[in-house]
């Protein structure tokens, strides 16, 4: 089991915010872009989401892989789905946030990501170390 200090948690809520911010942007350029449809565009960003979104979960769970047990239950149910099982929840998740039960499918939207993430940090926050 591993404390992080709250510089860790800050410097992972900050990329973190710069990747959603990156995402945002990219959908703003997309949707101004000329020469292809509105529906084109729209469709590839919707199968693009889904995709970046779980690997940021993946990724959140990796950098925090060594926190207490109780911590993050919610995360690491979902990069468990993500990893072993095909996208889809084998167990429900007790108060999570996103309100996923067993044999949901994990497609993580930003709003999604951005909740999820919160709760994670403020978790992992509160037994973070000086």
């Amino acid at each position: 089991m591993h404390h992080y200090s709250a510089a860790c948690v800050q410097a992972a809520r900050d990329e973190i915010a710069a990747q959603i911010k990156s995402y945002r942007e990219l959908v703003g350029a997309a949707s101004k872009a000329s020469g292809m449809s509105l529906t084109r565009i729209d469709a590839a960003l919707a199968a693009f989401e889904p995709a970046f979104f779980n690997n940021l979960a993946l990724a959140l769970e990796l950098r925090f892989v060594h926190r207490p047990p109780a911590a993050g239950t919610e995360l690491r149910l979902l990069a468990a789905a993500l990893a072993r099982h095909g996208g889809v929840l084998a167990a429900a998740i007790p108060g999570g946030s996103l309100g996923l039960d067993a044999g949901d499918r994990v497609a993580l939207n930003a709003d999604d990501f951005d909740t999820l993430c919160t709760a994670f940090l403020a978790e992992i926050e509160r037994t973070a170390t000086p």
